[in-house]
């Protein structure tokens, strides 16, 4: 979510570039044209409605000379008489009418997820006051008015920015995340959905439009889940390189890696809630690294529990030096120590005969590398991630020459 606190990167009116900026434009538009007082109305309404602050006098007003943007959305500030600041954020990006419903149902379903996460975990995210979801309503754009969470993202990793003396502190916050995620399961694979009001108890409805809106998904196993994203992903990578052995081996590789990701304990679930982007630039921190919020909730969805080991934060990256890939390597380490120790505090106040695969596990295994490479990437990138998971699946024993010979000559398929 674009809102990472009131003073976050906030830019004015008179730093718009209407004229060459697409994004710029758009702003333009939303400031000029959108109904602000009817929006100031929504927000006391439903400030009202939550604590009866009408009676006291208290008065409302959005400042449209600064603000915040992303791809997406503009964000403002609301401000109350009473010193209580919300955020507005506000859908910027124009909406063709033949994908409105996809839009209404993919915004629906970001605030389903964080409602749900507000009454089942302790994580922080920010409480929905009000939405609207439609284009046509009477504020002329689709937003959400939310609480406005305290404290400012990081400019680097964890592992890279947080201070010595904080780093525990840190790990085990993150691992607490975690581990509420990896309880927080489904029975099916997909999207959240509270009903259009966001009141009714969550159930699963298809991440794909195609499936069909609000369909109850059909039966899926983590398997499949990760053989059709390789899928849709290697068909994009090889869109300009079909005929390039180089890139048919890659693919090739990266397809054949999904058997070495899946746990089979978890083949059929249950399925935790997945944040798929969990890293530095979607975490708010006060000044004594408290956690105080986890952005961008839009995309969530339930997804195999060998997802969820998946992160920025955790993986080493070939570019840097050993010393820097030590201190990534000793900060998962950690977070690992501290998901074991929830796990086992669990296992004493509720024991269990057979306790399926847990995310403490995994977390920093071979396998959880391989999943990264193979689910944390872009189809650009596919040579890329086909060379690293290659060494990480067959070591010295084979070259990628050698790959490159034997299944560069593979005639891709979409089956």
């Amino acid at each position: 979510m674009a809102a990472k606190g009131i003073n976050a990167n906030r830019h004015t009116p008179a730093s718009l570039d209407i004229s060459a900026n697409k994004s710029h434009k758009q702003i333009h538009t939303v400031l000029a044209s959108a109904n602000f007082e009817y929006l100031g109305q929504i927000a006391l309404l439903a400030r009202n409605a939550g604590d009866g602050s009408s009676a006291s006098g208290v008065t409302c007003a959005i400042d449209k000379g600064s603000f915040t943007y992303g791809m997406k959305n503009l964000v403002l500030n609301v401000a109350f008489s009473d010193d209580v600041h919300w955020i507005a954020r506000i859908l910027k990006a124009p909406v063709d009418p033949s994908y409105t419903r996809q839009h209404e149902v993919a915004m629906l379903s970001e605030i389903a997820t964080m409602k749900t996460l507000k009454s089942r975990t302790t994580i922080p995210v920010p409480e929905v006051f009000a939405f609207d979801v439609s284009p046509s309503n009477k504020f002329g754009f689709p937003y959400v008015l939310l609480e406005c969470l305290k404290g400012k993202t990081l400019e680097s990793t964890m592992a890279q920015q947080v201070p010595a003396n904080y780093k525990q502190h840190v790990a085990s916050q993150m691992a607490d995340v975690l581990y509420q995620l990896e309880n927080l399961t489904l029975d099916r694979l997909g999207r959240i959905w509270c009903g259009e009001n966001c009141d009714e108890p969550p159930r699963i409805i298809p991440w794909l439009p195609s499936d069909g809106y609000l369909a109850t998904p059909r039966v899926q196993t983590s398997l499949e889940w990760f053989y059709e994203y390789r899928q849709k992903q290697n068909r994009q990578a090889l869109k300009g390189h079909a005929d390039d052995q180089e890139w048919r081996a890659a693919c090739w590789i990266l397809k054949q890696a999904t058997s070495h990701i899946i746990i089979e304990d978890r083949l059929h679930g249950p399925f935790p809630l997945c944040h798929f982007d969990l890293h530095y630039g979607n975490l708010l921190f006060d000044d004594e690294y408290n956690l105080t919020g986890v952005l961008d909730w839009e995309g969530a969805a339930t997804a195999p529990l060998e997802r969820l080991a998946v992160s920025p934060e955790f993986i080493t990256f070939p570019g840097i030096s050993d010393e820097k890939n030590q201190v990534i390597l000793d900060f998962r380490a950690t977070v690992r120590d501290f998901l074991q120790e929830l796990v086992s505090k669990s296992e004493q106040t509720t024991p269990t005969k057979k306790r399926k695969t847990t995310l403490s596990m995994i977390l920093g295994s071979r396998q959880a590398d391989i999943t990264h490479r193979c689910t944390y990437s872009r189809p650009y990138r596919a040579i890329w991630d086909g060379q690293m998971v290659a060494k990480l699946i067959y070591g010295d024993h084979v070259s990628w020459e050698q790959l490159v010979a034997a299944y560069g000559g593979v005639q891709y398929y979409n089956h």
